[in-house]
């Protein structure tokens, strides 16, 4: 297989075609538009080559609710660490969760007390920790269809020792992104498609958004020339007063997804509802395991209990609107104040994908 050279997605020479392309375009728009992408790291790369400053003003790129760890619930933060403080068992977890704070303490906080919790690149790095020790190992399972396929397949694939268990708070993007619009919570005129989950789930599953409600959807990748090129054919549509799907990375997503990566999640995991952190309850939106695969659910083995009292946001803590395209980190009185990537306050703080870490590291105060 030939290596494909990214190089070229950087050049400049093809950026600064794209960015002229978009501004030709634009000046033929109607009024100004507001394109909102789903996925963590395309944020990242906005910041980090500076997209936004190669956009004419009346193209505002926003973010969207596509930080995994930003909309995990905490709801079933508190209830793990509960758990994890109260039994003899050992709680792994990916690093970018660590310092997500729950109502009252963060995975990391928890630690510092003396709860057992160790940091893992993959749930196969999770599984031969679980083989190696005497306690109960319970796999926090957190992210969207791109991880809930590798959780799908060890657990049907692996031999799995009887140590080893799963919370699933893996979510379905598309779903909740649809049920968010239908709701009338964000509101965009068009939206860039997630690299990552669209390499799974596909392209097909996006068409109700073209064809409910109007939306021109590009899929692009993380590179500046991919991320330019997907406004460029977004604008072109709108111009062109269409609304379809269209693709900017197909050198990765095909149309249809993976579709050994869907077998799995099917095999393995059912679609129920799912709370979004600060965005509610949104059916058909989380993975939880099929009957078959029940013996690996963490929830029913400790019989794990919620409360009511669990708390999404801290005072004066703007996630909730920045996850949904409200607001920007800047409209929030907490950013770069009290709340830093030392000591986050809210979820959006936290991880690489999280639109606050990014706009704090990027120095977009």
């Amino acid at each position: 297989m030939s290596k494909i050279k990214l190089d070229v997605y950087n050049d400049p020479e093809i950026v600064r075609k794209l960015s002229n392309f978009i501004k030709k375009e634009a000046a033929k728009l109607e009024k100004p538009i507001r394109i909102m992408h789903i996925c963590g790291t395309h944020e990242n790369s906005i910041v980090r080559f500076g997209l936004r400053d190669l956009l004419p003003k009346n193209i505002t790129v926003i973010a969207g609710p596509g930080c995994p760890v930003c909309v995990t619930s905490s709801r079933d933060i508190d209830a793990i660490i509960e758990l994890t403080l109260k039994e003899d068992i050992k709680l792994l977890t990916f690093g970018d969760m660590l310092k997500v704070p729950g109502s009252r303490l963060s995975f990391f906080r928890a630690k510092s007390m003396g709860a057992d919790i160790e940091m893992i690149y993959s749930i196969f790095d999770g599984i031969e920790i679980a083989k190696k020790s005497s306690k109960p190992c319970i796999f926090f399972a957190c992210g969207f269809e791109t991880t809930a396929a590798p959780t799908a397949a060890a657990l049907r694939d692996l031999d799995i020792p009887n140590n080893f268990y799963i919370y699933s708070v893996h979510k379905y993007t598309p779903n909740g992104v649809y049920a968010l619009l239908k709701s009338g919570k964000i509101s965009m005129d068009a939206l860039i498609l997630p690299g990552h989950a669209s390499t799974i789930s596909g392209l097909k599953t996006y068409e109700r958004f073209a064809e409910g409600f109007g939306l021109p959807s590009v899929a692009a990748g993380f590179e500046a020339a991919d991320i330019l090129l997907a406004i460029a054919l977004i604008v072109k549509q709108i111009n062109n007063r269409e609304a379809k799907v269209e693709n900017a990375y197909n050198r990765v997503i095909e149309y249809e997804g993976n579709k050994k990566a869907q077998k799995a999640i099917d095999e393995v995991f059912y679609l129920t509802s799912s709370i979004w952190r600060g965005l509610g309850e949104i059916e058909n939106s989380g993975y939880e395991l099929k009957d078959e695969y029940k013996r690996f659910d963490a929830k029913e083995e400790f019989n794990i209990t919620y409360t009511d009292d669990y708390i999404e946001h801290q005072k004066g803590c703007k996630c909730n609107e920045i996850i949904l395209g409200n607001l920007t980190p800047k409209d929030c009185p907490l950013f770069g104040k009290r709340c830093t990537p030392y000591d986050p306050i809210g979820p959006c703080m936290v991880s690489d994908e999280g639109t606050c870490k990014n706009w704090y590291d990027g120095g977009l105060f």
